[in-house]
């Protein structure tokens, strides 16, 4: 005689399984919206600086405030407007074209010539306390023939507060190319440090030469020591954090939206400064060929660097003029679409279909 399941028994299963694909569909849209919660955001500095960050041609500080608001890379010619600094930027229309597969690692080296004849400049723009930092910069061949040849600079770092943190040296190569390393303390203290070099020319020598000779036998360039904040990210059902370490005066709206595979958030500082961040993102969180937008256009690669990229992260350092801005960093891949939540939901669906089963059988078992 041919079993049959009761009714009981399948209109059980059915409801199971609607409840199943309810609790999958409702699990995945949580999880679509991930969240991002601000731990700390602290940025003060008690400096303002208008200049060029990470190069030689540096203005003097001219405010002091409670925000770091200081400038980032730029040639040594006059500061470009914020508007023009936009025309290097690129429609969110040509990204499918334009993608960059890969940031270069350091900047585009400035080299001495007949109008700058001294240089200096920083590997990068921004650094954490106990950084390492990495200065380079050229002699010109005429200004090393006028005074017979420089072996030698002198380099002098001071902080924020005219504090010297730096005293050393560096040896310059028969091209007039020199570089140092300078290492901060644990403790340095956040905001603008100057980098001023000289080169080493006896004190005769130099009395003997115009005053324009003695000017251009010496340069500056600026870089900002800022501490990082965690930013915590909620995606995929799994927690991560985010580094972020700027010298604008504010950090927001950090979020990341799993589907479109992109992290964003909103950078503000005081307008006719430029602006630099430094963001470090867990390659779990989102990798792949990263492209960097800024209020919807993509951004110049000589505006973006990979400053570090290990097997676990990536670090970006983002170049800007300040005013309110929306930054949008968007990969190719992103946190896994099935985080604990969902792995749970499916399990228990497993679980409760193979338990099901085995009723069913008894059931019918017992009906012999």
């Amino acid at each position: 005689m041919e079993s049959k399941v009761p009714t009981c028994t399948k209109n059980f299963k059915f409801v199971l399984m609607i409840l199943v694909l309810a609790g999958l569909v409702a699990t995945g849209v949580t999880l679509s919206n991930a969240s991002a919660d601000k731990e700390k955001l602290d940025v003060g500095a008690d400096v303002s600086v208008k200049g060029e960050i990470g190069k030689s041609g540096v203005e003097e500080n001219t405010t002091a405030s409670a925000n770091v608001s200081a400038s980032s890379s730029g040639s040594s010619s006059s500061e470009k407007s914020e508007a023009e600094s936009h025309g290097n930027y690129q429609s969110s229309s040509e990204l499918q074209t334009q993608s960059h597969e890969n940031y270069k690692m350091s900047y585009e080296k400035m080299n001495a010539d007949s109008k700058n004849s001294f240089t200096i400049e920083t590997e990068h723009h921004i650094y954490k306390p106990g950084d390492q930092v990495s200065i380079e910069g050229s002699i010109w061949s005429s200004l090393m023939a006028t005074v017979g040849g420089i072996s030698s600079v002198s380099i002098q770092v001071t902080d924020n507060n005219g504090n010297i943190v730096y005293t050393g040296k560096g040896q310059v190569n028969s091209d007039g190319d020199y570089s140092a390393q300078i290492q901060l303390p644990p403790d340095a203290k956040n905001g603008a440090y100057t980098v001023d070099v000289k080169g080493d020319v006896s004190a005769d020598l130099l009395s003997t030469l115009s005053l324009k000779t003695q000017t251009s036998l010496e340069s500056s360039a600026k870089f900002v020591v800022v501490s990082p904040n965690a930013f915590a990210i909620k995606a995929g059902g799994k927690d991560f954090s985010v580094q972020v370490a700027t010298n604008s005066s504010d950090v927001s709206d950090i979020k990341f939206d799993e589907q479109g595979k992109k992290l964003s958030f909103t950078v503000q500082g005081e307008t006719g400064t430029k602006g630099v961040t430094e963001v470090t993102i867990p390659k779990s969180l989102l990798s792949g060929d990263l492209t960097v937008m800024i209020d919807g256009q993509v951004m110049a690669q000589s505006d973006v660097v990979e400053t570090a990229d290990t097997n676990d992260e990536v670090t970006l350092e983002l170049n800007y003029h300040h005013s309110t801005h929306q930054i949008d960093i968007v990969g190719t891949n992103a946190a896994p679409e099935f985080g604990s939540l969902v792995s749970a939901v499916l399990v228990f669906s497993i679980v409760s279909i193979i338990i099901l089963s085995m009723k069913t059988r008894i059931f019918n078992i017992k009906r012999y």
